[in-house]
């Protein structure tokens, strides 16, 4: 039953993350806008921040309560390795082949733009790239990251709630045998 409790968490913790990224996504602005405010972006990348231990905590409780293996844990830690790699990789040609479109969107409306401001508003911390820093793979990573530090403390730590586990089971079985 408690397995149930912490699924239901995880979703709505997701669910939730799912609404920042798409947040921060919202808002971009463009080169013809003027943005005066700062990366209002970086409020809810603030609150995914925020969340992120409480995301690893969930995790780290269902994967205890789904008493996962140690192959389980192997597999999943693999995998999600696997796809952090692909998706950053990913995400770093996608950003920089974006750079180069908005430089070119600039300089078509614009003509020749200093290339001081073409780099400022092509930089990381820029409103103008939030649809780079929010969107779906960000979302996966993100989560992805999650379900790897769960796994790695889960697999670091099992020795230690396996066997408390098992303590526990021996203690209920001589309880409901008196």
């Amino acid at each position: 039953m408690r397995i149930v409790k912490i699924d239901r968490l995880i979703v709505a913790l997701s669910i939730f993350s799912g609404l920042l990224v798409s947040l921060g996504r919202s808002t971009q602005v463009y080169p013809q806008q003027i943005s005066g405010n700062g990366n209002l972006g970086f409020l809810p990348l603030m609150l995914l921040l925020l969340l992120f231990p409480i995301g690893i905590i969930l995790v780290l409780k269902w994967i205890r309560e789904a008493q996962l293996r140690f192959l389980s844990l192997i597999g999943l830690s693999i995998s999600t390795m696997i796809y952090l790699v692909c998706g950053i990789i990913y995400q770093i040609e996608q950003f920089s082949q974006y750079q180069v479109l908005v430089k070119q969107q600039v300089i078509a409306d614009r003509g020749t733009i200093d290339d001081g401001y073409l780099t400022s508003i092509t930089s990381m911390p820029s409103p103008y790239m939030n649809s780079q820093y929010f969107n779906g793979n960000t979302f996966l990573i993100y989560w992805a990251s999650i379900l790897l530090m769960a796994s790695l403390i889960a697999w670091w730590t099992r020795e230690e709630w396996q066997i408390s586990e098992s303590d526990y089971k021996i203690a209920r079985h001589d309880v409901t045998n008196e």
